[in-house]
Parts: structure tokens; C-alpha cells; sequence
């Protein structure tokens, strides 16, 4: 990872499952509180950009999360209500 840019107030990301997953124990998503740039060498340029987002305590960005929780889940940024 790279340096944490902050994240402008009013995103959040929502985790979603695919039907029939045991979503039981898995925490919700949170606001996002910046930005990382990952290494990804199947991403163009080789690196991608990533939400660091709130959740269950503790800030996780998505490759985090899935490896926590599950590979199935997804991670979707959006603006708050």
C-alpha cells in the first residue's frame, strides 16, 4: 500500500453478499476515511485505487475485508444519505 489520501465526508460503503450466503457474523460497511493506492499487477499501470472504510471498529480496505470475512462478498462506495 501507499499513502492514505483522506476521503471527502459523505461516502460510505455498503458490503453485499451473493443470495444464498451466510451473511451471519459478518459486520456491516462503514464510511470511508480515505483512499490507498494497492499494488495489483492484473490492474492497468499495476495498482489500483481502494476505499479504506470504517467497520465493526477498526478501518479495512476491501482486500482486507473479503480476506476476513469471505472472498464472495462485495464492496460497493457510495454517496450517504
Amino acid at each position: 500500500m501507499s499513502d492514505l489520501v483522506a476521503a471527502v465526508d459523505g461516502w460510505v460503503v455498503q458490503v453485499t453478499a451473493p443470495p444464498g450466503t451466510d451473511a451471519a457474523g459478518v459486520p456491516g460497511g462503514g464510511a470511508v476515511i480515505g483512499w490507498v493506492l494497492v499494488a495489483d499487477e492484473a490492474a492497468a499501470g499495476g495498482a489500483r485505487v481502494e476505499p479504506v472504510f470504517v467497520s465493526a471498529s477498526r478501518a479495512w480496505t476491501p482486500d482486507q475485508y473479503r480476506a476476513t470475512y469471505g472472498q464472495e462478498l462485495g464492496v460497493v462506495v457510495g454517496r450517504g444519505r
